[in-house]
């Protein structure tokens, strides 16, 4: 017969993170952490690497805020009880991590306030690397390139063109990995000195030793000098370009349109040469076209569509691979974002200026990639 045993052990619905912690021990994760971010106080009880584990055990367990560090801490064990911060040492500790913002202001009188923090850039591309989630040989990672509207209320934030309260972050990522980050107040733009931004991220990506074979952007990105920084650091690069009149004018001349099917529907696709920037140099543009719905004919049947164009230099590559590829870019960076919006809570931001909260995000993302990693070696050990 079994027997009854009176336990006043505490039960926990949050056992599983013991393995997990278990696993970063054995791989020291939290010692690649300190060395890139570098050791606080002497005096301080906690590490860097506490602060951001925590963080990432906290959104494993549902946690929504930084606030919830203190109920997580009466859930498990003493092994993990001891390296798990209140949230005022959080803000302490990224209080001393942060960097102050560029602030720029034009000709117009517009405000524009930048935040781009080089030590956490390094920790989200190193982790990567350190973890084996990116590898240095490899020579054909993609980099999608995308920005966020963060809204939210903080003193400092500035109304977006969605007509709310909000901070601008872009992304970069590779795959389901975040590799750069860099913040904006709401009200720049995402064209607005992205030429800088991609210089940041591809120096941060060559100290780290990653390669770049491909980017894919959205119409921010369709500015002249962004195309040379790319063509300086990538192969192929594949750019949602801006529709314009001179574009539609060579659309509309072209005759040698094929009909293919993208995302089930019939669409007709051509490729056209196309000198975007005052005639300097010549793209390939990808471009489909729709028909437009109307309710009389148009006597001028071909300015019944609309025109979509992918700015590319891959000459290769089929007109529906290209389209099938940028459009691959939805699944893999915009799907990674939501990812960070809500599974690791950079929409529930915890300090009221841009700067603190910028490393905020950038550790969530930290966060996020570690967690990648924990997936992989949970499915290769068929956990």
């Amino acid at each position: 017969m079994d027997k009854i045993r009176h336990s006043s052990q505490n039960i926990t619905p949050f056992g599983g993170l013991n393995f997990i912690h278990a696993l970063l021990k054995q791989k020291n994760v939290h010692g690649f952490i300190d060395r890139t971010l570098g050791f606080r106080n002497y005096r301080a009880k906690y590490f860097y690497s506490d602060i951001v584990l925590s963080l990432l055990k906290n959104s494993l367990c549902n946690g929504e805020f930084v606030s919830d560090l203190k109920h997580l801490k009466e859930q498990v064990g003493e092994t993990m009880r001891d390296s798990i911060p209140s949230h005022d040492t959080v803000e302490y500790a990224f209080q001393e991590l942060k960097t102050p913002n560029k602030i720029v202001v034009t000709e117009n009188n517009i405000t524009h306030q930048i935040n781009y923090n080089r030590n956490v850039n390094n920790l989200l591309a190193g982790i990567c690397v350190d973890l084996g989630l990116l590898k240095a040989k490899v020579k054909d990672y993609v980099l999608d390139f995308d920005n966020v509207v963060l809204n939210n209320d903080k003193q400092d934030a500035k109304t977006s063109y969605k007509m709310t309260k909000a901070y601008h972050p872009c992304f970069a990522n590779i795959g389901n990995n975040t590799v750069y980050l860099e913040n904006r107040n709401g009200n720049t733009p995402a064209k607005y000195a992205q030429k800088q931004a991609l210089e940041n991220c591809f120096e941060n990506l060559d100290d780290n030793s990653i390669s770049i074979k491909s980017f894919r952007g959205d119409a921010a990105s369709y500015q002249k000098g962004v195309i040379a920084v790319l063509e300086e650091n990538v192969e192929h690069f594949y750019i949602r370009n801006v529709t314009s009149a001179g574009f539609r004018k060579i659309c509309v001349e072209e005759k040698n349109w094929e009909n293919v099917e993208v995302n089930y529907e019939n669409k007709e696709v051509a490729s056209i040469e196309y000198s975007p920037f005052q005639g300097e140099k010549e793209y390939r543009v990808v471009v489909t076209r729709s028909r437009i719905k109307e309710k009389k004919p148009n006597l001028f049947p071909e300015h019944s569509y609309t025109y979509y164009g992918i700015i590319t230099n891959n000459m290769e590559m089929s007109n529906l691979d290209v389209i099938k590829f940028y459009n691959k870019r939805g699944n893999d960076s915009e799907n990674n974002n939501k990812n960070l919006l809500n599974d690791f809570n950079i929409h529930r931001l915890p300090f009221m200026d841009m700067n603190t909260n910028t490393v905020y995000i950038g550790l969530m993302a930290v966060c996020s990639n570690i967690f990648e990693w924990i997936k992989y070696v949970l499915v290769k050990n068929k956990v």
